[in-house]
């Protein structure tokens, strides 16, 4: 695991093609005479994220000499700020071989297109794993309740 971060201040576009995918570690097998059954891969999934970036000149090439010299031709692992839906937190990830793809629609200006598979996602490691259940009870009120019941435990509730 490496500790190179992706450059900061190169953000993917979150209103152009960002998403996720998941569901790639349920296997299905079939049982004679019976239904379908599903079981699991492993205990996490990586989870392949489709980013894109509109580069100038001088991010394009901070951002080749990082792929080519720090995670050594996208061979190694990085950390990454990325959304997987508990807000912009820390995601260790890797490119996703065959996937860069940058075209220069004009002079000065890189589109960057790629995959990368997040190793882990912060839902897949929740300490509270009933979050559903609050969910269900509490709708959108759920974080202000969490964040009310930590100001009480720290001593520092909000007047």
């Amino acid at each position: 695991m490496s500790d190179y971060w992706w450059p900061r201040s190169i953000k993917p576009l979150t209103n152009r093609n960002y998403s996720m995918r998941r569901g790639s570690n349920v296997i299905g097998s079939q049982v004679q005479g019976g239904n379908d059954r599903a079981a699991l891969k492993y205990s996490t999934e990586p989870v392949p994220f489709n980013l894109n970036f509109i580069l100038s000149d001088g991010a394009y090439n901070a951002l080749l000499n990082f792929y080519d010299v720090a995670i050594n031709h996208g061979a190694s692992s990085f950390k990454m700020m990325l959304d997987s839906g508990t807000g912009i937190v820390e995601h260790q990830c890797i490119i996703v071989p065959n996937s860069w793809n940058a075209v220069r629609p004009s002079h000065g200006t890189w589109s960057l297109a790629l995959r990368v598979n997040a190793e882990v996602t912060p839902s897949q490691n929740e300490v509270c794993d009933n979050l559903y259940q609050l969910w269900d009870c509490y709708g959108d009120q759920s974080c202000a309740l969490i964040n009310a019941f930590e100001d009480f435990v720290n001593g520092t509730p909000k007047l």
